[in-house]
């Protein structure tokens, strides 16, 4: 990396950056999970529940699989989010400015530098990088680039540096 290819952003870590953050990390992390099965589950539970309240074994069945698929397809993230905004209104770093150098280094954040060896893997999404790193993540999202040059930028150095490099659009 030259002296040239040093990128510095900032951003303020707020509620939508946080929301949008998680929503980010928890879709990618589901795709790739068995639990995103569990809807097909609950719908293939609805028919048993139909036949057996049709051949007069009752309703129970029926009634526990609607109330499972109305909460995975309708209140699952809602639910997530409230208890999202409630762990954010907690948090210590709420409405915190990070200012963010990355360099041949890695990622200097507040002066806290994460080394480049210790990134397992970057997500690059339209709307920001999510990078994976000592069982936690980091995202960085694309209103903290100064420009579209400059999310490139940092998007080809990413690529050269992680062997994990996803992109997702």
């Amino acid at each position: 990396m030259s002296k040239e290819e040093i990128i510095k952003l900032s951003y303020t870590w707020n509620r939508e950056s946080y929301i949008e953050a998680n929503r980010v990390a928890y879709d990618y992390t589901l795709k790739s999970s068995p639990k995103r099965f569990l809807g097909w589950i609950f719908i293939a539970m609805s028919q048993f529940g139909v036949v057996s309240t049709m051949k007069g074994h009752g309703v129970g069945l029926l009634l526990l699989s609607s109330i499972l698929i109305l909460y995975w397809y309708y209140f699952r993230w809602r639910v997530r989010e409230y208890i999202l905004i409630k762990n954010f209104e907690k948090s210590k770093n709420r409405n915190h400015k990070f200012n963010i150098t990355i360099n041949s280094s890695g990622l200097n954040i507040d002066n806290t530098l994460i080394e480049w060896r210790d990134i397992l893997e970057v997500i690059s999404l339209k709307s920001g990088f999510l990078l994976y790193y000592n069982n936690t993540f980091l995202f960085i999202p694309s209103h903290a680039f100064q420009n579209l040059e400059t999310k490139n930028l940092f998007a080809s150095i990413a690529k050269k540096r992680i062997k994990n490099y996803i992109k997702i659009y």
